[in-house]
């Protein structure tokens, strides 16, 4: 995986054209749910001052995926597919919801999780695999809970964040992003899977193209 260059910063708020429907928004979050139970078994109870971690997942418009592995500081392991959706890189909040799990043990103990997913894009078929760490020190605690946000962009772009609550630009914080390298053998078209995943031939009309200057560059296959 290569650093994202230049890093990610703070972003500006821009209101998109266009936001998902409520019936993908709501289905997302059900999937999260499923998601987290999914993730129970890679994490486990730790010392830490807060006493939870507030997950969620979120997409930019043009580049949204089916998140098809994920750990927090143990090997990265299947977890049950969840499509990720959304406008993360124009709107707040960027994620449609988080899901309590345990927090991580502190596998190194340096004070760092070390996070790890695989995906593909839906838009591209593209499938990426990254790892990025972060300092424990710096999430946004929230009535008990680090928030961790984990934001998929174009070309196998990955961002981990810690918002703070709220609506505004100020409220946006981005910890790491960094460039996933790609997993050719898992790459698949779900462009026709929608007996299986319904929101995916609605998020294909909706989808916004993937902007001609990205963080991460295209991947030529």
């Amino acid at each position: 995986m290569t650093p994202a260059h230049p890093p990610c910063r703070k972003a500006s708020r821009i209101r998109a054209a266009n936001r998902f429907p409520a019936r993908i928004a709501s289905g997302g979050r059900r999937a999260v749910l499923a998601c987290a139970a999914g993730l129970l078994a890679l994490v486990g109870q730790a010392a830490w001052g807060a006493d939870y971690l507030a997950l969620s997942f979120g997409a930019y418009r043009s580049s949204p995926v089916l998140l098809t592995h994920f750990s927090v500081e143990a090997p990265l392991a299947p977890t049950p597919e969840l499509v990720v959706s959304g406008a993360a890189e124009a709107e707040m909040p960027r994620t449609a919801g988080s899901s309590a799990v345990g927090l991580p043990r502190d596998a190194g103990r340096d004070g760092r999780w070390t996070v790890a997913a695989q995906w593909i894009e839906l838009q591209t078929s593209r499938a990426y695999r990254a790892e990025l760490t972060v300092p424990v020190s710096a999430l946004t605690e929230v009535y008990g809970a680090y928030e961790l946000n984990v934001i998929f962009g174009p070309n196998g772009l990955m961002i981990l964040g810690s918002d703070r609550v709220g609506n505004s630009k100020a409220d946006r914080v981005d910890l790491v992003a960094g460039c996933g390298d790609r997993a050719p053998r898992s790459d698949r078209d779900w462009g026709r899977e929608t007996a299986r995943f319904p929101e995916v031939a609605q998020l294909h009309r909706s989808m916004a193209p993937v902007p001609a200057r990205t963080v991460c560059p295209a991947t030529g296959g």
